[in-house]
């Protein structure tokens, strides 16, 4: 009995001096962790499509993308992202029936201020390269530098890693002819996609 109290003592003599240090420690999982995520949405360009201006896309169209990153500290992460885009190439204001495909794939920093109440807003910056695509030819995708900003704002479902976003993101590049209805295309693009998605978050 006695070497039972004894080593129960012992133990809260541990615990009395754990504790307090247990309740200053701040795991890093807080601040450093890998996140994915997948969205969808509308899209739209906002430019012309040549200095005439006889020549656009249909103002709304859709994306899907999706990526990961990797947060730094609890202010700053890197992402990579993909997106698919596409709507209709019109002519005078007219829909013809063509539609065009772009694939981004682009890399930026983000800056972002999470909250004890699970909203985090943020904003990014980055460039990378989009594939240009008229749907019906072939041989004919055109490769182009783009730059890309965004900005969005998450809700992480409290005492998990899963969150919901929504999210604004631009793209700015210079297009290229790639044959068929979209011959003569020389002006600056610059297109915006907004979506709704979902995050995961995986501390480390």
């Amino acid at each position: 009995m006695s070497y039972a109290r004894n080593v129960l003592g012992a133990l809260l003599l541990g615990l009395s001096l754990v504790s307090p240090a247990a309740a200053q420690y701040r795991p890093a999982s807080q601040d450093r962790a890998v996140w994915f995520f997948a969205r969808s949405g509308g899209y739209n360009g906002l430019t012309k499509l040549n200095d005439a201006g006889s020549a656009d896309l249909k103002k709304v169209g859709y994306n899907v993308g999706g990526g990961a990153g990797v947060q730094v500290n609890k202010f700053v992460a890197l992402r990579g992202d993909f997106t698919y885009a596409r709507n209709q190439f019109r002519a005078n204001q007219v829909g013809t029936g063509q539609h065009l495909n772009r694939f981004f794939y682009d890399g930026a920093v983000q800056l972002q201020y999470p909250s004890a109440i699970g909203l985090m807003p943020y904003l990014f910056a980055g460039g990378g390269a989009v594939t240009i695509h008229q749907v019906g030819t072939t041989g004919q995708d055109k490769t182009k530098g783009t730059g890309t900003a965004g900005l969005g704002l998450n809700y992480t479902v409290p005492g998990s890693g899963v969150g919901l976003f929504v999210e604004g993101k631009s793209w700015l590049y210079k297009p290229t002819n790639v044959g068929g209805a979209l011959t003569g295309v020389n002006k600056l693009q610059y297109e915006i996609g907004w979506s709704g998605g979902l995050s995961y978050k995986l501390p480390f």
